[in-house]
């Protein structure tokens, strides 16, 4: 990708994001994630919008994106495509301010488990008191269980059957 005469243009976006992962600068299938995402939600901008996107008024590009994907991107990918583009769109104007300075912004990082113990203040506590678990470790957590219960009544039952059914679940189960 050449540093000089470099067009804001949405397929010049996508040329720099190519660049940027053949020369190792973000990872190829990062560098590939984000190109296909922008293509995503980009594609909604006429010729006049993708012409210069530093001009774009990116949230509210990808507000109008969410309205028209709506029901046809699953939640979680339409957040990450949105997140993908964001990042895109800011890394590629920042490369084209500096592109000696430049470095890739915001590589993924791990989520913290969900069974890490959540941080607490350290306090003073005597060996006796210690729950032998630091504040990072993990807890191991027995499984839980989920039963659903399917009574089908025939519509020739008396209330009479209906009450004595109800009366045995209530007897027999346990109800928390």
């Amino acid at each position: 990708m050449q540093e000089r005469n470099i067009q804001l243009t949405r397929d010049s976006l996508f040329d720099f994001l190519d660049f940027v992962g053949e020369k190792g600068l973000l990872k190829k299938t990062t560098a590939k994630a984000r190109k296909d995402a922008s293509k995503t939600v980009l594609k909604i901008l006429d010729d006049n919008e993708a012409a210069d996107l530093s001009k774009v008024d990116l949230e509210n590009v990808i507000l109008r994106h969410r309205n028209l994907a709506a029901g046809k991107i699953m939640p979680k990918t339409l957040a990450a495509y949105e997140s993908r583009t964001r990042i895109a769109v800011r890394d590629f104007l920042e490369y084209i301010t500096s592109p000696s300075t430049w470095e890739a912004g915001q590589q993924r990082t791990r989520r913290p488990s969900k069974l890490a113990l959540p941080k607490k203040p350290k306090t003073a506590t005597s060996a006796s008191e210690s729950t032998g678990f630091e504040e990072h470790e993990e807890i191991p957590r027995r499984p839980s269980v989920h039963i659903d219960l399917q009574i089908h009544i025939s519509p020739e039952a008396t209330p009479e059957q209906i009450d004595q059914i109800f009366a045995s679940i209530g007897r027999h189960l346990p109800w928390k």
